[in-house]
């Protein structure tokens, strides 16, 4: 009976040891719950705030003892961060003392300085594209509201006899809408003989008398291109000669910065190809310079030459559409069919907004 009695009381005791073991073990775990929570308050406060949207209950504890939890888990928390950059730093310096005094050699050294400098003028080179294009966007827009005409406004077309076949289309087209136009054009001029016809002094006087005068419409060049007097007097200047063509661009440029003074929006179209060859090949030389003037002002630029059918520099009667063939040039090999012109005309207008 004794045995029985004791085998009893060593189980008891056994129970009676795991129970305790369990108590403490709750007991330790509780423990450590609540001194993580008292620690990492802040962390907690965070998270809850950021997923409920709300304050966090352990924000209205405001014991002392409670809130120095928060400055021992702050502290902590900077520890281990400035452990952090000083292991990395240590790092860095470890790399950096490496590669530099045994890694490298000397010819890699200046493989690596030269990539280096590659990759900054890469850089450059890309924030400059990147700010060249945002210029361009912002003068594109620019210019889409000066070539912007309501009925209030006006369209004033100067050139010579090219301009002269277009003009009318555009003039009714516009009509129809009602917008009033005005037609200066006259054949046989051009910028190279002031003497015989002023484009930029009646421009100028016609701009400033019709103030309502929104958009203005050039097409000029197929008489130009031969020697032509300087401005002062004197001797004449060889044609396609660098003393030639910067008087020939100032003559442009007269035109278009009066227009800008004025906010007017220009719309520049450019003399198409040319039947015979050598006046062809002066066109080509003249194009050239109208458009190094040209594309230094904020100008809508239309070459004539592909929407007549041309190929670049060379000329063709005939524009094939459709897989037709439209004749856009007149048998003179110079001026263009009427439906060349309708077809040029209709091409001008679409850059034009209507109010």
């Amino acid at each position: 009976m004794n045995t029985l009695h004791d085998d009893f009381d060593d189980d008891y005791n056994d129970e009676d040891t795991n129970f305790y073991h369990v108590i403490l073990i709750l007991f330790f775990l509780m423990g450590a719950l609540v001194l993580s929570f008292w620690i990492m308050q802040n962390s907690i406060n965070s998270y809850y705030s950021q997923t409920y949207h709300k304050n966090s209950p352990l924000e209205n504890i405001d014991h002392p003892i409670w809130l120095a939890g928060a400055e021992i888990g702050k502290t902590f928390y900077d520890a281990r961060d400035n452990l952090a950059d000083n292991i990395q730093t240590y790092n860095q310096n470890v790399i950096d003392d490496f590669n530099e005094n045994y890694a490298y050699t000397p010819e890699y050294k200046v493989f690596l300085e030269k990539k280096q400098q590659e990759e900054a003028i890469k850089k450059q080179a890309e924030e400059a594209l990147k700010n060249q294009q945002m210029l361009s966007s912002q003068k594109q827009e620019q210019l889409q509201t000066l070539l912007t005409v309501d009925k209030s406004k006006k369209v004033l077309f100067a050139g010579d006899s090219m301009m002269q076949g277009i003009a009318p289309y555009m003039q009714k087209s516009l009509q129809n809408q009602q917008i009033q136009s005005i037609n200066l054009s006259k054949q046989s001029t051009g910028l190279a003989y002031p003497k015989f016809f002023d484009w930029p002094a009646t421009i100028k006087k016609t701009l400033m008398e019709h103030s309502d005068i929104q958009v203005l419409m050039v097409m000029l060049g197929p008489n130009d291109p031969w020697d032509m007097p300087k401005a002062s007097g004197g001797a004449y200047l060889k044609f396609n000669s660098p003393e030639w063509n910067q008087e020939y661009q100032s003559r442009i440029a007269q035109i278009i910065n009066f227009a800008e003074e004025k906010k007017v929006g220009v719309i520049w179209i450019t003399p198409p190809n040319m039947k015979k060859s050598s006046l062809n090949e002066q066109m080509i030389r003249l194009i050239s310079v109208m458009n190094e003037e040209l594309n230094r002002h904020n100008v809508k630029v239309i070459d004539s030459r592909p929407i007549m059918g041309g190929d670049l520099d060379v000329y063709s009667d005939y524009l094939l559409q459709n897989d037709k063939k439209i004749k856009t040039r007149s048998s003179d090999g110079i001026h263009f069919s009427p439906q060349g012109q309708q077809i040029l005309a209709n091409e001008v207008l679409s850059y034009l907004t209507i109010k």
